[in-house]
Formats: structure tokens, C-alpha cells, sequence
């Protein structure tokens, strides 16, 4: 039985990212090569990487754990994710492993439990995707606040731009600076 990798939340929030459909619609990078999955992951050597259709498959229904967030239904679709590639707990004397029963399974499930860690840590309302105009990258907010609603300082300036600059539209009399 394979062993599952234990994953880090900001890989798995990248990997969504460059390899699920929405995200990449939304940056118009359908066309662009993709960035190595293996390196994102810092996925063993010894593992089996699965190929691009997968990869994109996989990422796509995990995208689906951050976009439900907000409506409240990240867990459905976590148990979805969980249900789909089988890990099995196996308990050792360092503590709980992840196992599958087939190696297309690992990716999914050490995906699947790398956020069902996070989640176990966090509120599901602390996962979701991008407010910004042009964007809907996921993200997982681990602020003190917890207030996040953009995947980047970036989205969250062009927001903020945006909104000023509608406001000095609206207003003739307000000075740009």
C-alpha cells in the first residue's frame, strides 16, 4: 500500500492554482505550459506523478473544496475528494500515516488530507477563492483575523485602484493624486 506524502497548505493552495481550469481561465493561461507539479508539491522522487490530465482533474476537484467555502460546503466537497481517492489511517509509534490502496490514488489523497489537517485547525470559512475582478484563485487564510477575501496584495490593491477610481468618476470634484 502506497504511503501518502504529508503536504503543506500554501503547495497544495499553489498547485489549485496553476493547474485547475477556473484559475487558469481567469490569468488566460489555458494556453501556457504547465509549471512542474513535482516541484510545487515538493512531490518525492520515489512517487509516481500522475500526467497532465490528471494533475488538471485532480486540481479541478480540489478547486471545488475552496470554491464551496463560502456557501458553507467545503466539507461536502472535502468528503467528495476524501471519498474518491480511499486514504486509509494507519497508526504508528511517530503518529498517524496516510496510506491508499493504488499509487493514482496518492496525489488525490495526500491533497484530500492535507487540507482536512488544515480544515481540522481552521474554519471552512477561511478557505475560498478571490474576490478580484479578474480572478479567482484559491487561498487558505491563516491570519489572526481570518478576513481574507483575496488571493494576493496584488488582487486586493488592483481592488481597492479600482474602487477609487470609481468613486472619483461618480465624484468630478474629487482630486486623483
Amino acid at each position: 500500500m502506497p504511503a501518502v506524502p504529508a503536504l503543506d497548505m500554501p503547495s497544495v493552495v499553489e498547485f489549485v492554482n496553476e493547474y485547475a481550469g477556473l484559475p487558469r481561465a481567469a490569468a488566460d493561461e489555458l494556453e501556457a505550459p504547465y509549471p512542474d507539479a513535482i516541484e510545487i508539491l515538493a512531490w518525492p522522487r520515489h512517487l509516481p506523478i500522475p500526467d497532465a490530465d490528471d494533475l488538471v482533474a485532480t486540481a479541478n476537484a480540489t478547486f471545488r473544496v475552496f470554491s464551496s467555502a463560502q456557501d458553507g460546503r467545503a466539507f461536502q466537497e472535502l468528503n467528495d475528494l476524501l471519498r474518491s481517492a480511499r486514504p486509509l489511517p494507519v497508526a504508528s509509534e511517530t503518529g498517524l500515516r496516510w496510506t491508499v490502496e493504488a499509487a493514482n490514488e496518492v496525489l488525490p489523497a495526500a491533497l484530500a488530507t492535507c487540507i482536512l489537517q488544515w480544515l481540522l485547525n481552521h474554519q471552512q470559512a477561511r478557505l475560498g477563492t478571490c474576490h478580484g475582478a479578474k480572478c479567482v484563485d484559491a487561498y487558505a487564510d491563516a491570519s489572526p483575523a481570518g478576513k481574507r477575501r483575496f488571493c494576493s496584495s496584488t488582487c486586493l490593491n488592483r481592488h481597492k485602484v479600482a474602487a477609487y477610481r470609481l468613486r472619483a468618476k461618480s465624484n468630478p470634484g474629487t482630486e486623483e493624486n
